[in-house]
């Protein structure tokens, strides 16, 4: 069996991980757009992709696929998602497993408002969300809102462009001034991560949690995991409503009222790690969903305790520099 992790980047981890769940029956992928990848140190074979935004991106990466029998490709940026999302079916014809959850779950959780609706459409506590300034400015004068409240892109990631504002001059401002905005309550609490879980018929196989303990360029950096069985059954609500095929890295902040779910994106995330080493191993589940073994879930596994630190690694490139 051979394995395609595109955008792979600095997730030599997540390489490592393959691996070790492959054994030596196969290769381990890596695709980039930039030969300067990190993780291709840790790669069996590596391919230079198009940058994903480009027309031919789909296209090349299948080409690439079929040529090098590939027969798992995980896309591991939110940008793919939504794009391979309308090239399933070509994947799947060649008998590649593409591996995304269902394109209305994808739609959903690329854009932070229509989260905050699928949460409270499913009874899920969520920080008070709104995408109009007349609105919120409203619900302030009534104590629906409280300042501060924070701008942020419906669409954004890695917690850029995010705007904390004071006053009503701010507000107008930074609303104007981001691309597809949203204005958001700022919840006070303890940021916690969950990875999830679901198997080719969207059911839900495991919810994996821990406690965020630092963060760095918008990703988990040190966390350890968490059995609070509060937290579990949120989880496991959640990952009952979606459509969720493989891995999904979900951010919550539990204030004094509890769990509040901020994003949801549906693949592997930056706090998988702590997850991995706490037993979630979703690098066999997802080689069994590829051979047609059924999945045991095992929701309410997580252990407490688990500690993920990362550090950084010194890399000096023995393949070829483009």
């Amino acid at each position: 069996m051979n394995i395609l992790l595109t955008s792979v980047g600095r997730r030599g981890y997540l390489v490592k991980y393959f691996r070790e769940a492959l054994g030596p029956s196969g290769q381990i992928w890596g695709g980039d757009n930039c030969s300067f990848s990190p993780a291709f140190a840790d790669c069996d074979e590596t391919a230079i992709l198009p940058e994903v935004k480009k027309d031919h991106y789909p296209d090349q990466l299948l080409e690439i696929c079929v040529k090098n029998k590939i027969d798992i490709a995980i896309p591991l940026i939110d940008p793919e998602l939504e794009i391979l999302a309308l090239h399933r079916d070509r994947f799947e014809k060649k008998g590649i497993l593409l591996l995304l959850s269902a394109p209305e779950t994808i739609e959903m959780a690329s854009d932070k408002y229509q989260t905050w609706q699928f949460v409270k459409e499913h009874g899920l506590a969520a920080p008070q969300t709104v995408i109009d300034v007349t609105v919120a400015l409203d619900q302030l004068t009534v104590g629906a809102l409280t300042w501060p409240v924070m701008v942020k892109p419906r669409k954004g990631s890695a917690s850029m462009n995010i705007t904390t504002c004071h006053d009503k001059f701010q507000l107008e401002a930074a609303f104007e001034a981001t691309p597809e905005p949203m204005i958001q309550e700022i919840l006070v609490g303890t940021e916690y991560g969950y990875d999830l879980f679901g198997d080719l018929d969207f059911r839900p196989i495991s919810v994996y949690c821990k406690e965020k303990l630092a963060m760095r360029a918008g990703e988990t950096d040190k966390a350890v995991s968490t059995a609070n069985p509060i937290l579990i059954e949120f989880g496991r609500r959640l990952l009952e409503a979606m459509k969720l095929t493989g891995p999904a890295d979900v951010d919550v902040i539990v204030d004094k009222d509890g769990p509040k779910l901020l994003e949801i994106n549906p693949r592997f995330g930056g706090g998988y790690p702590c997850s991995h080493l706490a037993g979630a191993d979703f690098c066999r589940k997802v080689i069994a969903m590829r051979n047609g073994e059924p999945l045991t879930p095992d929701i309410g596994d997580c252990p407490d305790g688990v500690c993920m630190l990362k550090q950084d690694e010194i890399i000096q490139p023995d393949w070829p520099l483009e």
